[in-house]
């Protein structure tokens, strides 16, 4: 983070995932507003331009607002494609967000053959994270994950990681949101880079609108849940201030560190998930 803004605050390169919409798209308008670069990637190409007509309006003189990339982290190709064009573009990675997510309302299989909540939620922000982890290392960077406290709901299965015999969407959400803090641990234990998971709140968002429940309740969500912009204020300042580059905790809400479940913390479990995903997306170790 050498260079400086027109305010003179530490100017940063950031790439954020999931910012088509919802908080991914909050915290774009807000990290620009703020002075920092970011490269925004989404599902749809046409919502991730109107995020950046956004950008656009608040970004200071001085700030580029690059144009976004489109890409559906449940195909493992187009993660690796998104990584190619970073690393061939960018020479520097001050922050990762992996921030995309999804909670499908009934059980689906992605191209790759994965749980797609597992692929999306999991496996695409550590495939990316890793394909990237050099350029972050090299950077001073840090990595900042999206998680929830659904994560307490989860018990990841691991002789059924996929979720082929028992499914719930409640449970293959919080077995995502429990991998986010398993992945975040690891990340730093084997690589030495600040990481923390994020829980942003009860917020209006798109992530499970195909459900019937949501669908239902949709005339009463203003007052029931957060805005976007709050939900997304805790990931914003992991991925700028200080505290989350030098983290003293790896799971936070509310600007605080915040208490995980005993899965969250269980060491041999973070270790085989890692291991295990290394597998999955076929990417080389990193002992």
């Amino acid at each position: 983070m050498g260079a400086r803004n027109e305010r003179g605050n530490a100017m940063s390169f950031v790439i954020l995932t999931g910012a088509s919409s919802g908080i991914g798209a909050a915290a774009a308008v807000e990290l620009t507003r703020l002075g920092h670069q970011v490269l925004a990637t989404g599902h749809s190409e046409a919502k991730l331009q109107g995020v950046r007509q956004k950008m656009l309006a608040v970004a200071p003189e001085s700030v580029s607002v690059p144009a976004p990339i489109p890409a559906d982290l449940s195909r493992m190709k187009e993660v690796e494609l998104l990584a190619e064009i970073v690393l061939d573009r960018h020479s520097h990675v001050d922050v990762l967000i992996n921030n995309a997510g999804v909670q499908p309302s009934r059980r689906r299989v992605s191209d790759d053959g994965h749980e797609l909540t597992l692929a999306v939620n999991h496996l695409a922000p550590f495939l990316l994270t890793k394909l990237l982890v050099e350029r972050l290392r090299e950077s001073g960077g840090r990595v900042v994950t999206t998680s929830s406290s659904t994560h307490t709901a989860g018990r990841i299965d691991r002789e059924d990681l996929q979720m082929a015999r028992r499914w719930s969407g409640r449970l293959a959400y919080g077995n995502s949101k429990l991998a986010n803090i398993l992945f975040t641990t690891e990340l730093t234990r084997r690589t030495g880079l600040p990481a923390t998971a994020v829980h942003p709140g009860s917020v209006r968002t798109d992530l499970n609108r195909d459900s019937p429940f949501v669908r239902w309740t949709k005339p009463f969500e203003r007052f029931l849940l957060t805005t976007p912009e709050k939900g997304a204020d805790t990931l914003v300042w992991l991925a700028t201030d200080a505290e989350g580059g030098a983290p003293v905790a790896p799971y936070y809400a509310d600007r605080r560190p915040a208490g995980t479940s005993d899965a969250a913390r269980d060491q041999g479990l973070a270790a085989w998930l890692w291991e295990t995903s290394e597998e999955l997306v076929s990417v080389p170790r990193i002992d």
